[in-house]
């Protein structure tokens, strides 16, 4: 042996694109160069010979391992460094001369870590620990594709990388390598004699290749294969591991989470250092949207992962989860968010930003996840204490052109008077151009939104009525703009613009202009002389401009059925901020009408100053303290509603208006005290036919439910009468299949009906009679009538029909039923039944419908 330290020893085919590299970084550190080519027909060989002259040629015979083998008859130094064509090394790994130096001489083999990296951009990597250095004549290899170093004596790690490009492929490379692979893999699994470990080396790199093919039904095959290998041995190899990870996230994907959760804890209980297990737990639990265990694997995983970067060399297997660092941050982020730590918050965003280019991780994607989390912070505090983070998020986002929708979060910093640095650089629709505008020049824009071009846009008096309440520009523009709309509209029409002119002349002090025009508009439209005489009438006693024009009483017919005289068109989201646009009451009440916070719906409204301009606002102000679950608030609110705006009381039909005169009884039952579990306005649904009271609350006593107020038989009795002549499709029509499904069940000729009646083609079918003295019973809608259940003495059985609600759907249709009162749950009822002595036979369910069959026992 000569007196050397470090020789290289390769082998090569055709790899004039990549051994250059190589040599260049190697050339300065080692002793010696050998280079085994294997049949290479392009430039090869002619690099070689620039950097040694100890150039071999050996015939390709389809096997790793012979070639590795005759390329280490050539060494001459006392130790050898196994290289491929396709790595390099950097400065740093000139270290490895003075650690090899200095190893104490039972020391045979060096395991050194190299990282593979994956894309063109050398932005994706993973990293692996593999023996590469060997005192020569020590090492020999074996199996004839992945081949697998023999070595003799002890072993050591050294923090030296190899950096690896062989896994960014070409089309047309992938494939050659895809099916050389396998097919070598495939012949070597034929070996009847490898040992259990080996093959499940094997299968392990059969999966990994199986993962670059189209054929993925292939790579789970095997994972399937390799998996029931390990579980025959009760052992994991090293590469193991890895397979458990990437199957784990096959799993994963797949939708299997508790199998996913299985593999991946066995390769933490196996490896607790090993970082990418971590990282599937912590994937698998986005997925569950459970926050609370993701940030728990994502702090293990990145508290892993640091660890495998400053020791490399201990893990002898692939550590894929390099290139997922980014992606646990943002986690992290995420959760900073939630417990709304505004450092640890900065922290991780920052580190987000600063990995994800370098490991190629989707940034975008990870940003986007940020700002919908922070779309839902509520807290002013917190959103104040991110503001600096945002901006910088902001200025790295412009600054790597990063397009993604950011105004949902700048309209929720907006809202709350935290103004944020940057956002014009994101401007991208008209109204985010005039939330800037409004930023900027602090002038209401409500009107500039709403219509584009004032005289082209607006085609209808709502409009110009609109147009008139909302203008903010002086008198004189808006004089000149309804001049030239009275163009547009023909007589009556034509005669309300001419009364808002003259509403106009009167703000202006312009008496005679204002008297003229209020004449031409009675001349053009008889029915507002009603609105205009008044006014003229004030105006012969004294010329004030204070005196009260037209508008208001135009505004209130026109408007007095609607919700908004004029409703803008516009995203949801728009109108759900119009108020960043303008002051106006009218604005904050459409973002109030379009928001989902409750906590946000009700400050808007709370803000709004005219409050009568609102026929609905307590009817709004209802459905949040519906939404809250504060039922009693709700309650006396829907009730304020309907006494300010009487056409709440019948939303449905809109025929009668709310009175306060509804015949009610106070039931011996229920307290004041009792449990309110719901309160709407059921007219939403079905009208009460202004016998019913539109209010109701569903009261929870000791052993049902009840309606409050509690209508009386009568008022029940009147208001389906007049739904019967009223309504075609009443939701509560029981199906005639299902009312013959249920008779014939009983077996009798005779029945006695409780309530509502079954229809006589039905009974003549069956031949069936009423007969008041029967022993068998029917009844329709008595469960939900009356709280206690009697039974005449002589029956000895009968069928009940009754409706019971989803009690977790708050909107399901049977809470709003007008002609019902009691509500039970199916099991009070067979109690009910059990204490009188009757047997629960059957239950038939059908739609909101149940039907109890019973029996004397």
């Amino acid at each position: 042996m000569g007196k050397c330290l470090l020789s290289v020893a390769m082998i090569v085919k055709n790899e004039e694109h990549n051994i250059r590299r190589l040599l260049e970084s190697i050339k300065d550190i080692v002793d010696e160069i050998v280079v085994v080519d294997t049949g290479s027909t392009d430039k090869t060989p002619k690099i070689v010979k620039e950097y040694t002259d100890k150039l071999y040629f050996h015939p390709w015979k389809g096997d790793f391992s012979e070639a590795r083998n005759n390329s280490l008859r050539y060494p001459t130094c006392e130790w050898v460094i196994i290289l491929d064509a396709d790595e390099e090394v950097k400065e740093d790994f000139k270290g490895i001369r003075r650690f090899l130096q200095n190893l104490p001489e039972e020391i045979n083999t060096v395991y050194l870590p190299t990282l593979s990296y994956l894309d063109w951009d050398l932005k994706k990597t993973e990293i692996a620990t593999t023996p590469r250095v060997f005192r020569n004549g020590t090492v020999k290899y074996k199996n004839i594709v992945h081949n697998q170093a023999v070595y003799k004596g002890e072993v050591v790690h050294a923090p030296f990388t190899i950096y690896h490009y062989g896994y960014i492929w070409t089309r047309k490379l992938r494939e050659k390598k895809y099916n050389r692979t396998r097919n070598l893999i495939l012949r070597h699994l034929e070996n009847k004699n490898i040992n259990p470990i080996e093959r499940i080396y094997y299968l392990v790199q059969l999966y990994k290749t199986e993962s670059i093919s189209k054929y993925k039904h292939r790579k789970h095959e095997v994972g399937l294969k390799t998996l029931n290998e390990i579980n025959k041995i009760q052992k994991i190899p090293a590469i193991g591991l890895e397979f458990l990870f990437l199957f784990g996230l096959d799993i994963l994907n797949k939708g299997l989470f508790e199998f996913s959760q299985m593999i991946f804890e066995r390769a933490i209980n196996v490896s607790p250092d090993y970082p990418d297990p971590y990282f599937g737990l912590m994937a698998l639990y986005e997925k569950k949207e459970d926050l609370e265990n993701q940030y728990k694997y994502a702090k293990q995983f990145l508290e892993k992962l640091e660890y495998a970067e400053k020791n490399p060399e201990k893990f002898e297997w692939t550590v894929v989860g390099f290139k997922y660092k980014a992606a646990a941050h943002t986690i992290m982020a995420k959760y900073s968010i939630l417990k709304r730590n505004a450092e640890d918050f900065k922290y991780h965003i920052k580190n987000v930003c600063k990995i994800a280019p370098k490991t190629g991780e989707n940034i975008k994607k990870f940003l986007k996840t940020i700002f919908k989390h922070l779309s839902e912070v509520d807290d002013i505090k917190f959103l104040k204490d991110i503001k600096s983070t945002v901006e910088f998020l902001l200025d790295y986002m412009k600054e790597n052109n990063i397009k993604i929708d950011i105004w949902n979060v700048i309209y929720l910093f907006l809202d709350n008077k935290i103004v944020i640095e940057g956002i014009e650089d994101f401007v991208e629709t008209r109204f985010q151009k005039f939330v800037m505008k409004r930023l900027n020049e602090n002038k209401d824009y409500l009107i500039d939104f709403a219509f584009k071009d004032l005289e082209e846009d607006i085609n209808s008096i709502k409009e110009v009525l609109f147009l008139f309440k909302h203008f903010s520009e002086n008198k004189e523009r808006l004089l000149k703009i309804l001049a030239n709309l009275r163009k547009k509209f023909e007589g009556e029409n034509r005669g309300i613009i001419l009364s808002l002119i003259g509403d106009t002349y009167l703000k202006l002090g312009n008496f005679n202009a204002a008297i003229s025009s209020y004449k031409k508009a009675i001349e053009l439209n008889q029915f507002i002389s009603v609105f205009i005489k008044p006014v003229l009438d004030d105006l012969k006693t004294k010329l004030d401009k204070e005196i009260d024009g037209t508008f208001e009483e135009l505004l209130n017919y026109y408007g007095k059925l609607k919700e908004l005289i004029y409703e803008m068109k516009a995203e949801k989201k728009e109108l759900s901020y119009l108020n960043l646009i303008s002051d106006s009451d009218y604005a904050k009440y459409v973002a109030a009408l379009n928001t989902e916070n409750l906590k946000r719906k009700e400050r808007l409204l709370s803000n709004i100053q005219n409050i009568k301009d609102f026929p609905f606002y307590y009817y709004r102000f209802a459905k949040i303290f519906e939404e809250k679950g504060n039922y009693k608030r709700a309650y006396l609110l829907h009730v304020k509603a309907c006494e300010e705006n009487p056409k709440i009381g019948d939303l449905s039909f809109g025929k009668y208006e709310y009175d306060g005169l509804y015949l009610n009884s106070n039931p011996n039952f229920g307290s004041e005290t009792d449990e309110i579990v719901w309160c709407k306005n059921i007219s939403e649904r079905f009208s009460g036919f202004g016998v019913i009271n539109p209010i109701r609350m569903w009261k929870k006593s000791k052993k049902f439910l009840y309606a409050y107020p509690y209508p009386t038989n009568e008022s029940i009795k009147i208001a389906k009468e007049r739904r019967k002549k009223s309504v075609k499709n009443w939701p509560f029509d029981i199906d005639k299949d299902y009312l013959t499904e249920i008779i014939t069940r009983l077996k009798d000729k005779k029945i006695r009906f409780l309530d509502e009646k079954v229809p006589k083609s039905l009974l003549d079918e069956f031949s069936i009679l009423e007969d008041e003295e029967s022993t068998t019973i029917f009844g329709i809608t008595f469960l939900n009538q009356y709280p206690d259940l009697t039974i005449p003495s002589n029956v000895e059985k009968g069928a009940f029909i009754y409706l019971q609600p989803d009690f977790e759907d708050k909107d399901d249709i049977v809470w709003y039923n007008p002609e019902i009162r009691i509500i039970k749950t199916t099991s009070q009822i067979i109690k009910d039944f059990e204490f009188l002595g009757y047997r629960v036979v059957e239950i038939v369910p059908q739609n909101y419908f149940r039907t109890i069959i019973f029996e004397r026992y």
